[in-house]
């Protein structure tokens, strides 16, 4: 055998390797440190719902939603030495660092249980330890058969990858919601219908307006005499609407205008935008690992969100308004409280790290950090952006704001992005009467000081004051050079300020909620498949084509290896379409060494050597097994451009299958033919002629 085979051989032996240390994580079962660090980030939150639960009804829910999370702890037994370098260290705090997914609540709770001790002896999770000290600390774990597991010591040597189960295989809430952009629309329609008599007042021309019924039209009632001037002073003074013409409504002669394109289409987007903004801060209240948040055509939004153990709340919460609130800064109003942004930003930063949170923390996690740190009529909010690969809000600057709420988002009627004179791009806001009255006291009173405009307990932007707002009309400009990114920063705080009011209702079109035990099934049943369809291929492989057929089993083994390690290396995300498309990708390998097995026996009927034979069957073989296989993996490839969620998940793992299936046919098989031929010098071939 030349190097040439050694050196394929080494990149076969390489491959494998590497497939069986990439699964380790996978077959073990085991819990990563995100899953773990999750999963108290989790409880923290389902404590605060329990103590802050205003009903006996929503306490009752709120527990039994604990008691189910609490089950699935993961169980372990801990003896910690202390050294010299942890002398005087708070003994919660010397735990935390040792074992880094535990939160500080959680050690401390363990201690006031007797689970946590010092030296064998009862202790507070504030007892300061010295040298020498012994801790221990025993987590007994939850009974439920889907508990985390803490993964053994040498498990930190392997990648912590996993293959990730969809929403078909561990259970969860599909979702499909219709944004109705009809409504949003007619509250466009409304706006634009006072508009048009302010514009016209201005004029000294007098008229009625209307909202023509079922429709996004404005009709305005004029005399004869003004209908030239009254249109005149309407294009000057808006271009969002289109005079249609003189029509009749209610018996009267009107000027009916209709929305311009654009802007039509622009509040579409809004009122889309809104609704998908809104729901991605409800289901960070989750803590969903994966969840899947898209728009769907011009009105819909599909949600999944896997392991969710309580898909009712879900349902409730993404059918709720969400909380916009407006908030003075507490330093700006407190100015000799000396609470500076820099000041702010370290405050917390030393409690999240003294109470060991993390990174994937709660907002209910982070007040509990922070008693004792920060005013008691003041707290801490974070600007929070969404990152499409961690596939949630990460916070940015953190804000202390006064815990006194001085107007909410019910009084916002209308906010749009508008532009000045230097075409700089800025939000217009209208607030109603009450609100008017309210923002007024409260800009006047405030001047050059910032206001925090507040979403469900994120910051989306803190505007100075720059001088009392008496008409309820605020224009809030937004500060950078950059005027891509001010139309874009314009446009986010307009589907913020409108996410408060929700003029576009949002309607649950169907959902589906898959159990956990019909997931088990699912993947029960697909197992079941596999192993039918594998145990099958496999014996006529070994019936038909005898020791050729042993090898091309070897293969598919490998192959099924090859897949597997490649979904947990990217942290893949398995369905049972995907499980469809391995079971498809076992046949399609079988066909390629089918054929190679094939052209060998008609190389060995013709009277050619074994050698002679092998070589001229895998040459004859190749470019049949390239020419099927590339045409396949186009299709897949289109499949995964332009299908959905299940369809995706076919696709992917059909593109990998067919892939490995490649690599086994035309190279591992072939290794093990020329090992047979050469080092071995077999003179016959068992391929069942």
């Amino acid at each position: 055998m030349d190097g040439n085979w050694w050196f394929k051989f080494s990149l076969m032996i390489l491959a494998m390797t590497l497939s069986i240390v990439y699964l380790v994580w996978s077959f073990g079962g085991w819990s990563t440190d995100a899953e773990l660090q999750g999963y108290y980030s989790r409880l923290a939150q389902l404590e605060a719902f329990v103590d802050n639960a205003f009903t006996d009804e929503a306490r009752s829910a709120a527990e039994k939603t604990l008691s189910d999370h609490a089950s699935r702890e993961a169980s372990g037994v801990w003896t910690l030495n202390a050294g010299s370098a942890d002398e005087g260290v708070a003994a919660e705090k010397f735990i935390t660092t040792r074992v880094e997914d535990l939160t500080t609540p959680r050690v401390r709770k363990l201690f006031a249980e007797g689970r946590a001790t010092v030296n064998g002896n009862s202790a507070t999770g504030s007892e300061l330890i010295a040298a020498g000290d012994v801790v221990a600390m025993t987590i007994d774990g939850g009974g439920h058969k889907d508990a985390l597991t803490r993964p053994p010591d040498g498990a930190s040597w392997f990648p912590a990858k996993k293959i990730n189960l969809g929403l078909d295989l561990q259970g969860g809430i599909d979702l499909e919601l219709q944004v109705d952009l009809r409504k949003a629309l007619e509250a466009a329609a409304d706006r634009g219908a006072d508009q048009m008599l302010v514009i016209l007042a201005d004029k000294d021309i007098e008229a009625t307006s209307k909202r023509v019924p079922d429709t996004a039209d404005v009709a305005v009632f004029v005399n004869a005499d003004d209908r030239s001037a009254a249109r005149a002073a309407i294009k000057e003074g808006t271009g969002l609407y289109l005079l249609q013409g003189t029509q009749e409504v209610d018996g009267q002669d009107a000027e009916v205008y209709g929305l311009e394109p654009l802007n039509e289409e622009s509040i579409k987007t809004t009122a889309l935008q809104q609704a998908v903004e809104t729901i991605r801060n409800r289901v960070d209240e989750f803590g969903v690992t994966e969840p899947v948040i898209l728009t769907k055509g011009e009105d819909r939004i599909t949600v999944q969100l896997p392991g969710l153990d309580d898909p009712q709340r879900a349902i409730d919460l993404v059918g709720q308004t969400a909380q916009l609130e407006f908030r003075m800064l507490y330093g700006d109003t407190h100015p000799d409280a000396n609470w500076s942004d820099a000041r702010i930003a370290t405050v917390v930063e030393e409690a999240v790290t003294a109470a060991n949170l993390g990174d994937n923390y709660s907002d209910e996690a982070l007040t509990v950090a922070l008693e004792g740190k920060i005013p008691d009529d003041a707290e801490v909010y974070h600007n929070k952006e969404f990152d499409p690969l961690a596939m949630r809000h990460v916070r940015k600057e953190p804000y202390l704001v006064n815990r006194k709420v001085d107007l909410t988002g019910d009084r916002v009627e209308y906010a749009s992005v508008s532009r000045d004179q230097f075409n700089a791009s800025y939000v217009r806001m209208e607030l109603d009467d009450e609100g008017a009255r309210l923002f007024s006291k409260l800009s006047g009173d405030n001047v050059g000081k910032r206001m925090a405009i507040v979403l469900d307990g994120n910051v989306n932007s803190a505007p100075v004051f720059q001088e009392k707002i008496p008409n309820g009309i605020a224009s809030i400009t937004l500060g950078g050079t950059n005027t891509v990114q001010a139309v874009q920063d314009a446009r986010d705080l307009v589907v913020v300020l409108h996410a408060g009011a929700l003029p576009a209702p949002i309607e649950i079109l169907h959902n589906r909620t898959v159990g956990k035990t019909l997931g088990d099934d699912s993947i029960a049943a697909g197992r079941m498949a596999a192993m039918i369809a594998g145990l099958v291929i496999l014996l006529f492989m070994a019936l038909y084509y005898r020791g050729a057929g042993l090898i091309a089993n070897l293969a598919v083994g490998l192959n099924m290896l090859f897949i597997l390690s490649i979904l947990a290396a990217f942290g893949a995300t398995l369905t049972l379409p995907g499980i469809a498309g391995i079971i498809l990708t076992i046949g399609m390998a079988v066909d390629a060494n089918v054929i190679i097995f094939e052209r060998i026996r008609e190389e060995l009927l013709a009277g050619r050597s074994v050698r002679a034979g092998i070589a001229a069957g895998y040459e004859k073989a190749t470019w049949t097994i390239l020419d099927a296989n590339i045409t396949t993996f186009i299709t897949a490839a289109v499949l995964y451009s332009y299908g959905s969620g299940p369809i995706k998940g076919f696709a992917v793992t059909l593109m990998i299958g067919i892939l490995t299936s490649v690599v086994t046919a035309l190279v591992f098989t072939r290794l093990l033919f020329d090992y047979m031929t050469v080092k071995r010098e077999s003179k016959t071939l068992s391929i069942g002629i």
